[in-house]
């Protein structure tokens, strides 16, 4: 019955009918139907394959008995998408291998996909345990504090009345949107009391932040996007570090890099790129990972930019097909320079230019000085980055190196990989 109490809260106030939650067979749909499904239902899986492709022909019949195991689970829905009839589709969601299995949650996009086995009984076993209560059960300050301690990331806490409480299914329905990128806890029912009573109603907060201890969220319980959007904002790093450890797994969620090479000693260029992202880039996030590395550790893909660790920091995007350089890190300081870097990827100009495609539109454009910024730290930081450009020549070359992490890619004896010209 969750999912149908999911729906008829979600569109309270707005005094729409119940529909009919689609649960059971696979859904075949269209540009014209697929919306409609994924409002319906709190938890969809796409299947985007294409007739051609062996791989997805072998999984059809395996989804499909998969739908059906599934019947009578409301509020889910298997869909299946022709990429080769439908190609629109397949292009909004940034598909770039067959088959690739996505989900939608509440109506916002999931970032990692599936990637388990292809079987019925796995693919059953991840939605069943997609749909159960991700949220931890703290009894007492006692293991608030336990899990602080050993929580060295930020998390998500809530306190409230009961489990059958109206804000804790949106604070349910939220941990499930945000699964895998931040961690959910709730405090309910006697060993709540005191904390409710203290803020006067049900609450929320973000622990472990660095700034605020307790950083409480000030707007509605019962409004699900609102609060995702708060626990994205907060929970979840704009820009994020690949360690060696977490490589893999950052390669797994299938989206490009957008990479930021420096010297660990240097968190102030860090600072800068969070800052520029945060300010052109935060639609962007469903699209590429922001992410930063230690320059020392990851010389290996600068020596394929053609830069060392003289030349940091350094600025580039890895598709996973290709490694495409920023020219002069100073220029993210010229307003809207990151965001069209990362557009020029996704429309294929990045990819045309370093094969020797000429555009004029943008000529003598960085001939006018960079603004200088106020604070004087970093006004000396700039400076001296120019001297080291100017210092330095330009390397020649008309064709971009080869993706490095391109080797925890998807495995080609599991997908058939597009070969797309905007990546």
């Amino acid at each position: 019955e969750y999912g149908k109490q999911w729906y008829q809260r979600r569109v309270r106030g707005l005094h729409l009918p119940l529909p009919h939650l689609v649960s059971g067979a696979m859904i075949e749909v269209n540009p014209g139907t697929i919306d409609e499904i994924l409002k319906k239902n709190n938890l969809v899986m796409i299947n985007f394959s294409a007739g051609w492709c062996r791989y997805s022909q072998a999984l059809k019949p395996v989804y499909e008995k998969a739908a059906q195991e599934l019947e009578g689970m409301t509020g889910v829905a298997l869909i299946y998408v022709d990429c080769v009839a439908h190609s629109s589709i397949c292009q909004n969601y940034r598909v770039n291998k067959y088959p690739t299995m996505k989900f939608v949650r509440g109506g916002e996009l999931m970032k990692s996909e599936y990637r388990g086995q292809r079987s019925v009984e796995a693919i059953t076993s991840h939605i069943r345990t997609m749909m159960e209560d991700p949220v931890k059960q703290l009894h007492g300050e006692t293991e608030l504090s336990l899990a602080r301690e050993a929580n060295k990331k930020k998390f998500i806490l809530g306190y409230f009345t009961a489990t059958s409480s109206y804000s804790y299914e949106v604070f349910k329905s939220s941990a499930q949107v945000m699964h895998g990128q931040c961690q959910f806890y709730a405090i309910v029912g006697d060993d709540a009391k005191e904390k409710i009573a203290a803020m006067g109603k049900e609450s929320i907060f973000l622990i472990n932040d660095v700034d605020h201890p307790e950083k409480p969220f000030e707007g509605s319980a019962t409004d699900q996007p609102q609060l995702s959007a708060w626990v994205k904002d907060n929970c979840v790093p704009l820009v994020r570090e690949i360690t060696f450890e977490n490589g893999e797994e950052l390669t797994e969620e299938g989206l490009p890099f957008v990479i930021l090479f420096h010297d660990p000693e240097d968190q102030d260029s860090v600072k800068l790129f969070t800052q520029k992202v945060s300010e052109q880039c935060q639609d962007q996030r469903n699209g590429v990972n922001f992410l930063h590395a230690d320059g020392f550790k990851f010389a290996h893909p600068l020596s394929h930019l053609g830069r060392s660790t003289g030349d940091l920091p350094v600025l580039a995007i890895d598709s996973f097909k290709h490694m495409y350089l920023f020219p002069k890190f100073e220029n993210i300081h010229r307003p809207g320079r990151l965001r069209r870097f990362v557009e020029d990827l996704h429309s294929g100009r990045l990819h045309r230019e370093f094969h020797g495609e000429v555009f004029n539109d943008r000529a003598n454009e960085d001939s006018e000085p960079i603004p200088m910024p106020k604070d004087p730290k970093m006004a000396a930081k700039m400076m001296a980055e120019q001297q080291k450009l100017e210092r330095k020549k330009k390397d020649a070359g008309t064709a971009p190196p080869e993706s490095v992490f391109r080797k925890l890619e998807p495995n080609k004896n599991r997908y058939s990989l597009l070969e797309k010209d905007e990546l």
